[in-house]
């Protein structure tokens, strides 16, 4: 989350490697998304082993004559206790309700004042439908997140059950590329590039949570495998925001954001385990409330500052300080309203 801050911020000279560094800051999306598929791994296994371990009826018994009805309300509740139903409820009640508050805030002024109709808004609300529909970037990870958390639960079973199809993230990036480049493809979704090339690190994620959880360690030569990764892809990824920026496919730099972002997340880990525990506080501490942060930052902190031309550092300070109380009140806020429901 401090990464994406720091490319929205932006405003730095584009000579300098600082700014080259900051415009590479939305891979913050990408580590986001690659510890959200480590831990909905073991957030699955959490679900189905309780479903599992949770005690069955033996034996049958005649039904009674009405009991159609009793059926169709038998299937609704055992289709809304399904693992699948009790993993997206608590996935979309983490992300829906702070959405619906600051999607609010935000688009409904944009109704009253005439910018938007009322059927544009409540869609965007809903599901942020200018995202889907013609790439709106406002908030468009949102949209996204709640795509791929739906799916989710399909790839971890897929890959329980056949090991082969580990190699699916290889195959969403070949998808990346038909996107990009196959007309007929293009023509319908090309506008979604930005949440296509963001499937792969996903479900790599997914596959580290397995990983994780069978207690794979890496060796001293992984390690500086890890470290020459990180350095080769920085500087690929500085390279092209330095004096290449439109002059290829965005999509391009998302693919050396993969290793960047994999090389990246096990190397902090790595730190973070030597690392005081003040700062591990505090590190989880903001990302408790990253949601939030990423909701709140953009439109109603970092907006407001720029006129101020406070300097890019000061400012991102400034967003990052600003931006935590909101959040964490209304990460608390929601947190005590959907306690029973979660």
């Amino acid at each position: 989350m401090l990464m994406v801050v720091l490319f929205h911020v932006g405003g730095m000279r584009h000579d300098t490697f600082f700014y080259c560094l900051s415009r590479c800051g939305n891979v913050g999306v990408d580590v986001f998304l690659y510890l959200s598929g480590i831990g909905l791994w073991f957030s699955w296994g959490k679900i189905i082993g309780k479903k599992h371990a949770a005690p069955t009826a033996t034996g049958t018994r005649p039904a009674p004559r009405n009991a159609s009805g009793r059926r169709g309300k038998r299937l609704l509740q055992a289709i809304a206790g399904s693992p699948y139903a009790t993993f997206l409820r608590r996935r979309y009640v983490r992300v829906y309700p702070a959405w619906l508050i600051v999607a609010a805030a935000y688009y409904l002024p944009r109704c009253l004042d005439g910018r938007a109709s009322a059927a544009d808004t409540a869609l965007s609300i809903a599901v942020n439908w200018g995202f889907w529909q013609h790439d709106e970037l406002t908030f468009w990870f949102i949209p996204a997140i709640m795509a791929l958390y739906t799916v989710a639960p399909a790839y971890i079973e897929l890959i329980r059950r056949h090991a082969e199809c580990r190699w699916m993230p290889v195959a969403t990036m070949v998808l990346c590329v038909l996107v990009q480049y196959w007309a007929p493809l293009h023509s319908v979704v090309g506008h979604l590039e930005i949440f296509f090339s963001r499937i792969p690190i996903f479900l790599i994620g997914i596959n580290t949570g397995l990983l994780v959880e069978q207690r794979r360690h890496i060796g001293r030569a992984g390690w500086w495998m890890l470290i020459g990764m990180l350095a080769v892809c920085t500087l690929a990824c500085v390279n092209f925001e330095d004096g290449l920026r439109g002059r290829f496919p965005l999509f391009l730099e998302r693919m050396v954001y993969i290793p960047l972002t994999v090389s990246m997340a096990l190397l902090m880990a790595r730190a973070l385990a030597h690392a005081p525990a003040w700062a591990g506080s505090v590190l989880a501490f903001i990302g408790g409330i990253s949601l939030e942060i990423y909701l709140i930052h953009a439109q109603f902190v970092l907006l407001p500052l720029q006129p101020l031309r406070l300097g890019y550092w000061p400012t991102a300070l400034a967003v990052v300080a600003i931006s935590a109380a909101p959040a964490w009140l209304l990460h608390k806020g929601i947190s005590l309203l959907t306690r029973k429901i979660a």
